[in-house]
């Protein structure tokens, strides 16, 4: 395979791109700048490159390749082809990025033999915990600003909001609003494009950002206890996000209930 520094991949990988080279090709583009951009090394595994690939491959689609689109089906019948125990995370890597069939690139799912179909439905046909589906319906309704957030974290056949993501997207949206977007930790070299993106979702024009700080420790507070599978999504998707009070935002904690403090000293009990 072509030069790409540290990173060779497995003779798997090496059958990959000698099946489809134009997955060779985006993977050394892909590999060489991540690692232009500080990525580690060891962060190259067949998966993880896999992703990158999956990922431009798809861009290309959308932007009318027809190449790329072939080799997007072709990278699909040789992971089916593939020993059933041999490079499962590749395979879960390529189908991050595949279309689900009646989107646009759908044509891609339709292509899957039966071993990759069933893994993209597997994961495509999500649906959240019954009590975990209200919770977040209350959550919504009780603070609409939040529902942007819900919606970049739809997700699947049923268009489900992922929960974990999204209570940690408003996690970091809360602590955002009490410093003054300071906790977002914007790049220097992230676009114009991606700036605006991330302020759009995590910020907000309300003359009082605290006043919808304390909404959302509300619900939470008087969600807890309420059934288990909330408890612990509270728990770890809201709670593990909470800075320590030495930490930028810490003020939050002083906001929380008796509740969501019981829950950051739990936290806290463990090894930092």
């Amino acid at each position: 395979m072509t030069d790409t520094g540290p990173w060779t991949g497995s003779a798997r990988w090496e059958h990959l791109v000698r099946a489809v080279p134009l997955a060779g090709e985006v993977a050394v583009g892909e590999v060489r700048a991540g690692l232009d951009a500080g990525l580690d090394a060891g962060l190259m595994t067949d998966g993880f490159v896999m992703e990158l690939v999956s990922a431009e491959l798809m861009d290309r689609v959308r932007a009318g390749d027809q190449a790329a689109r072939a080799a997007m089906i072709a990278l699909g019948a040789e992971l089916e082809a593939g020993p059933p125990l041999v490079g499962e995370d590749v395979v879960s890597a390529y189908l991050i990025h595949v279309p689900s069939p009646g989107q646009q690139g759908g044509e891609i799912a339709d292509a899957l033999g039966p071993r990759v179909r069933a893994a993209l439905d597997q994961d495509r046909d999500h649906r959240n915990e019954p009590a975990v589906a209200a919770f977040l319906d209350r959550l919504l309704q009780a603070v609409p600003a939040l529902r942007p957030l819900a919606s970049v974290e739809r997700y699947g056949y049923h268009d489900e909001v992922l929960a974990r993501p999204f209570l940690s997207d408003v996690a970091e949206r809360e602590l955002a609003l009490l410093t003054g977007g300071a906790s977002l930790e914007i790049d220097d070299d992230w676009t114009d494009e991606e700036r605006t993106a991330v302020l759009r979702l995590f910020t907000s024009a309300d003359p009082d950002p605290a006043a919808e700080v304390r909404a959302v420790l509300g619900v939470l507070e008087a969600e807890l206890g309420s059934d288990a599978d909330v408890d612990d999504l509270i728990a770890v998707a809201f709670v593990e996000m909470l800075p320590h009070d030495d930490e930028p935002g810490a003020e939050i904690l002083g906001m929380l209930g008796v509740g969501l403090r019981a829950e950051v000293e739990a936290r806290d009990r463990q090894p930092r």
